[in-house]
């Protein structure tokens, strides 16, 4: 694994973006939790509030998401990736002032977190597109894995902090401090704006309208990407519920608070830290196979959560949870890269995270009445079973179990 990564570190341009995601990742440790107990500690808050601001948040990262698979396609990828931290940060920061200087409200923070989806449309499908423009192809999964190696442990120290920082000082300082790790990314990012290439056009070359048609014939026309895409409408949904809402609501109203939450996320971290261990040190023949069944363990670490109030057992299963979503987010990542024309490959990325997260939202919205009527235990439950029905779903198309990876000396 360490061989791998130093032998990738030599790349100059692999190093910065590696450097870059060290530094956001540490902020997207303690955003989290400080978003979550922001919301949660406005006069007068509620689970609903929190559904409010994070469906908002949501909303546009999941519309939006083709146009700027688009962009993605048009401009230079690190130009847009570089921007768009930037402009977060700013949005962030002021986010944590109005905390502090207790002027924040649910409408405020929802018009924030709205704002925050629209520049994270733009950001991911760019930075989709950014490893395979730095890396030789035969490195790809390499490369995926590293990046998200160190990401992950600096998310683990991330969210620790946070914790820390929001029961001690409250959460608006901790939001600041996320927001200035993205302005360093940012900056950081702007060193590889030379890579990729602004798109010249003139009278006969495609409009965005054409562009956008074009992005979803190479999506469609893939059965295995357009089966996992569907099922994870559902399962992104219950993800994102019980990441932004129910779970926080319930380490509030039944774990003891931000603390023990921060553990648990703490403990997943690590977990995803082990996922992208074990993605360093083999490939798979039939990665989509493996990565998808891998899934079930987010749905037992609800279970767990559902029905123990142990929070040593819940960062158990949260450990193992986190070993699979990362483990399955890299053989996706990997498959995508290899399988789609570099030239789409943002358009289509850009409708697989549209389709993903088309539900999302609408989930995000209900989370929190729901977790009011019937408890959050109850719909910890309940979701687990919704994203296990959903996850055998996509286990059942054929090529999805079936497609192999480009790479020789795969493991079955």
């Amino acid at each position: 694994m360490m061989s791998t990564l130093k032998t990738l570190v030599k790349i100059p341009a692999f190093r910065l973006l590696l450097t870059a995601r060290l530094i956001s990742n540490f902020g997207n440790g303690l955003g989290p939790i400080a978003l979550a107990f922001g919301v949660l500690t406005l006069d007068g808050a509620t689970a609903s509030s929190l559904s409010i601001v994070m469906a908002a948040q949501m909303l546009p990262l999941a519309f939006l998401m083709p146009l700027g698979g688009v962009l993605g396609d048009r401009f230079p990828r690190a130009l847009l990736v570089g921007s768009s931290d930037i402009l977060l940060s700013a949005l962030v920061i002021g986010n944590g002032i109005s905390l502090i200087s207790g002027h924040a409200s649910v409408m405020s923070m929802a018009v924030i977190a709205f704002l925050s989806g629209v520049l994270n449309a733009i950001w991911w499908p760019a930075f989709s597109g950014m490893v395979p423009e730095i890396v030789p192809e035969e490195h790809l999964q390499s490369a995926n894995s590293s990046v998200a190696f160190v990401s992950n442990v600096t998310m683990i120290i991330g969210t620790v902090t946070g914790g820390i920082i929001v029961a001690a000082f409250g959460p608006g300082w901790a939001i600041i401090i996320d927001g200035l790790t993205f302005t360093t990314a940012g900056i950081l990012v702007f060193g590889l704006r030379h890579f990729g290439t602004t798109r010249v056009n003139d009278e006969h070359s495609p409009g965005v309208f054409d562009d956008l048609i074009h992005g979803w014939k190479e999506f469609i026309t893939r059965p295995w990407v357009v089966a996992v895409v569907a099922g994870y409408t559902i399962i992104a949904m219950v993800m994102e519920s019980v990441f932004s809402v129910v779970g926080p609501f319930h380490a509030k109203t039944v774990l003891g608070g931000p603390k023990p939450w921060s553990l648990i996320l703490a403990a997943m971290s690590a977990g995803m830290l082990m996922g992208v261990v074990v993605t360093m040190k083999k490939t798979f023949r039939y990665p989509l196979r493996v990565g998808v069944s891998s899934q079930f363990a987010f749905t037992l670490w609800c279970l767990v959560m559902g029905v123990t109030t142990s929070v040593p057992l819940i960062m158990l299963a949260a450990f193992f949870a986190g070993m699979s979503l990362d483990f399955f987010m890299i053989l996706w990542q990997t498959t995508m890269q290899s399988q789609i024309p570099r030239e789409s490959l943002s358009r289509v990325t850009s409708y697989d995270a549209f389709g993903s997260l088309a539900l999302a939202p609408l989930g995000l919205l209900f989370a929190g009445p729901l977790t009011a009527r019937l408890g959050s235990t109850t719909t910890l439950l309940v979701l687990a079973g919704v994203a296990s029905v959903a996850l055998a779903a996509v286990l059942s198309v054929s090529s999805v179990r079936n497609l192999e990876t480009l790479r020789e000396g795969a493991e079955s």
